[in-house]
C-alpha cells in the first residue's frame, strides 16, 4: 500500500480500538533542518496533552517488511501508555519548578534551522545552535521529548539564560557522555562478531548513554579538554550527526580536506536529512582550549 493508504489503515484501526471520544488529528510538524513530517496526535476525552506519533518512520518499517498489524499494535500501545500522560499533564508541564529537572539541550545547525530558531530559545555556538527540550520517560514508541518554544518561556516567566543554566546541569547527569573507539562501536552493531582493530586512521566516537542527540556532549564542562588528554594530542572533530561526533588525533591526519570531503559525502548518502549536524569539520587545540571551525 502507498503512504496515504497506510495512514488510512492506521487511523482506521485506532478509531475502532480507542475509547469513544478520542480525537485523532494529522498535523505537519517541523523537524530539524527544515524538514516537515506528518504527525498523528491522539487526544483522549478529558485530556489536554496530545502526544505526536511520527508515521513516516513506521511507514519505512512497513516498506522494510514489518506487518501492518504489528505496527498498529505498537502505535496503539503508545497511545495507551499511561506513564506519558501522568508526566505530561497540565499541572506538570505548566509549572517550571516541576519541569526544571527534565530540561536538557541538543545541538542543531544554525543556518539550516533559521526559521525554527525564530520560535525557540537558543544559544549560538560556532555555526551551530544550542536548543532545549524536556526529556520525559520513555514510551513504547521511543524517547518522549518536548521541544521548548519561546511561548513556554513566556508562560513560565523564565529567561533563556535560566533555561541554559538548568540544561547545563541536567544534561550531563541525565545523558552522561561515552567515548569508544570506532572498532568498539562497530563491534556493538555486529553483536561482537568483529573485534579487530580498524586499519588506517584511528577514530573515536563521542556520544551520550542513550546514543541519541549525543553531539551535545561537546558542550559538557571540560569535555573537550578531557578528550584531548585521553587522546594525548590536539584533534579534529567530525560532526557525524546530531547523535554523535568523531574525534581523530591531529597526528593521524595528513590532509584535512579529505576529512571535510568525507563528512559532506556521508551527510548526503548515509545520514537522514533530519539528523545532519554540519558539513564543516572542527579542530580542538589543547594550547588554546578552544574548538574552532576548520576553514577550507
Amino acid at each position: 500500500m502507498n503512504y496515504q493508504e497506510f495512514v488510512g489503515s492506521v487511523t482506521g484501526f485506532l478509531r475502532e480500538t480507542l475509547p469513544f471520544g478520542t480525537e485523532l488529528s494529522l498535523v505537519p510538524l517541523e523537524k530539524n533542518n527544515g524538514v516537515i513530517l506528518e504527525g498523528l496526535t491522539v487526544r483522549k476525552e478529558g485530556e489536554r496533552a496530545a502526544p505526536a506519533i511520527y508515521l513516516d518512520s513506521y511507514y519505512q518499517e512497513y516498506l522494510a517488511g514489518r506487518s501492518i498489524r504489528q505496527i498498529q499494535e505498537d502505535i496503539l500501545e503508545c497511545c495507551e501508555d499511561r506513564e506519558f500522560s501522568e508526566h505530561f499533564d497540565t499541572d506538570f508541564f505548566g509549572d517550571y519548578r516541576k519541569v526544571r529537572s527534565t530540561i536538557v539541550y541538543k545541538l542543531i545547525h544554525y543556518e539550516k534551522n533559521r526559521e525554527l530558531l525564530k520560535k525557540i530559545p537558543h544559544v549560538p555556538f560556532l555555526n551551530l545552535a544550542v536548543v532545549f527540550y524536556s526529556l520525559l520517560p520513555d514510551t513504547p514508541a521511543g524517547s518522549a521529548t518536548v521541544l521548548i518554544y519561546n511561548s513556554h518561556l513566556e508562560y513560565w516567566k523564565v529567561s533563556c539564560q535560566e533555561l541554559y543554566r538548568d540544561a547545563k546541569q541536567n544534561t550531563p547527569r541525565l545523558l552522561p557522555a561515552e567515548m569508544k573507539t570506532m572498532s568498539e562501536v562497530l563491534s556493538e552493531f555486529s553483536d561482537g562478531l568483529d573485534n579487530t582493530e580498524e586499519d588506517g586512521i584511528p577514530m573515536y566516537v563521542l556520544t551520550n548513554s542513550r546514543k541519541a542527540l549525543g553531539a551535545a556532549c561537546i558542550l559538557y564542562d571540560n569535555m573537550l579538554k578531557h578528550c584531548a588528554e585521553w587522546l594525548g594530542s590536539a584533534y579534529y572533530l567530525l560532526p557525524s550527526s546530531i547523535h554523535e561526533v568523531i574525534l581523530i588525533p591531529k597526528s593521524a591526519v595528513s590532509d584535512q580536506r579529505e576529512l571535510a570531503a568525507m563528512v559532506r559525502d556521508i551527510n548526503r548518502t548515509q545520514v537522514l536529512k533530519t539528523e545532519v549536524l554540519s558539513d564543516q569539520i572542527y579542530f580542538y587545540s589543547p594550547e588554546s582550549g578552544q574548538l574552532s571551525i576548520v576553514k577550507e
